[in-house]
């Protein structure tokens, strides 16, 4: 290579670079919010408006019905449209989603509709950003940087976690959850910051058929995903994994406000053990891979839900201290599967169908949420009823763990148990 050309190269990578970082940067403040605003709506729905189990279930439902409501045709359209004016649009909604509340909180009109509101809205536009970020990436980083770009997000996104519920519980006590959700809603000013600070024009994403219908290019979606012998166990697997431990994430708050009795600030600082093991995990994905092999890591983060069947331990240790104990086993795994399966995907499925296999995938393993939700809510209120709280909210957690568990028997019986790693010569296989 000339020197001219080994200075543009050069230049191009340093932009690409400096491009990744802002879209990062962004995104990760964002994702503080995000959780935040995960820890803060159900407590204002226990704490200040005391709704009760089932309410707190269909409030984390309303939140997650988007996705199997629109995910595929949204998948379907934002292939043909430009990603980053999507994310704008997406954050500036949410920003105001949020904003809503305190403003009710003020006029002393806040309702538990208005939360379900809130939580569907933020919901739908949480879906349009997913999409449209998820099949960006690819777009912005060269193919042997999408690995390094993907576990730098879920990096961001385990620190999000441990911020995020221990930030909420100190926001909800000085400033009250409501306040909370509001410095959480202009969290997402600085997504559209990084976004629109981002230099390189996007590039077009060649479509095969310019004149396909929104119907058959969903169609096309699940048709990949139903025959790939690599993306079909995953997303079934994701799908177990997600339904089990929202079950699990469901309850876990009534276990800790309830029997256990703690503060809004002290549940925060529980929840925080699960977010300090899922920074680890996002700084180790890449070196668990590369020991283990890619395959036998994604069996192994299947099988975290098998911890929370030791729950029945804080029946006579201190509960704070079993929770903590559990979560952070649990929560290690989480940022490996998820950097795991992102850049497989990234990696096998071609760019102009990346949109609607992403969103077809995402869909189905997303939309048990709701159902997870529900079902915990059901569950809880049932056994609770039936046992007491202590016994009947344990007997639920450990009930959403063992189905949990299930996702790690999906992998083992597949063949992603045999790759090595996302450019595995095995793949060219299977799509």
């Amino acid at each position: 290579m000339s020197g001219v050309g080994a200075r543009t190269a050069a230049a191009r990578a340093s932009t690409v670079a400096g491009d990744f970082r802002r879209l990062w940067l962004g995104q990760s403040v964002s994702m503080v919010g995000d959780q935040v605003a995960l820890f803060t709506l159900p407590t204002v729905a226990i704490l200040t408006l005391h709704g009760g189990s089932l309410q707190v279930g269909a409030l984390r439902a309303v939140g997650t019905l988007a996705y199997p409501l629109l995910g595929l045709p949204a998948g379907a359209m934002l292939e043909r449209r430009r990603r980053r004016p999507a994310m704008v649009v997406a954050d500036l909604v949410r920003c105001a989603a949020f904003l809503s509340i305190p403003l009710a909180v003020w006029r002393d009109s806040l309702t538990m509709v208005q939360l379900y509101v809130v939580a569907a809205v933020a919901g739908v536009f949480a879906v349009v950003f997913d999409i449209a970020s998820q099949t960006y990436l690819p777009l912005l980083l060269p193919p042997e940087r999408l690995a390094v770009g993907n576990a730098r997000m879920e990096l961001s996104s385990s620190v999000s976690r441990l911020a995020g519920a221990p930030l909420g519980g100190v926001l909800s006590q000085f400033l009250s959850a409501a306040g909370a959700l509001g410095a959480n809603g202009l969290s997402f000013l600085a997504s559209v910051l990084g976004v629109t600070l981002i230099r390189a024009p996007e590039p077009r994403t060649r479509v095969h058929d310019a004149h396909e219908s929104v119907l058959r290019r969903i169609a096309t979606g699940l048709r990949v995903v139903r025959h790939d012998r690599l993306l079909l166990p995953l997303t079934l697997a994701a799908a177990v994994r997600n339904f089990g431990m929202t079950i699990v994430e469901t309850v876990l708050l009534l276990l800790l406000y309830r029997p256990m009795h703690l503060s809004a600030g002290q549940a925060g600082a529980v929840l925080a053990a699960g977010a300090v093991a899922a920074v680890l995990g996002a700084l180790l994905c890449t070196r668990f891979t590369g020991r283990f092999g890619l395959g036998t890591t994604l069996v192994v983060t299947g099988l975290e839900g098998a911890v929370w069947l030791l729950t029945p331990a804080s029946l006579v240790l201190p509960g704070p201290v079993v929770v903590v104990v559990l979560l952070f086993v649990s929560s290690l795994w989480l940022p490996v599967w998820n950097a795991g399966v992102t850049t497989l995907r990234q990696s096998i499925v071609p760019p102009e169908l990346l949109g609607r296999v992403h969103a077809t995938a995402r869909t189905i393993n997303l939309s048990v949420i709701p159902l997870g939700a529900l079902a915990g809510g059901a569950l809880a209120a049932g056994t609770s009823a039936a046992m007491g709280d202590r016994t009947g909210l344990i007997l639920t957690v450990m009930l959403g763990g063992a189905v949990s568990t299930l996702s790690g028997a999906i992998v083992l019986c597949s063949d992603v148990r045999d790759l090595k790693s996302s450019v595995d010569p095995r793949l060219t296989t299977g799509t």
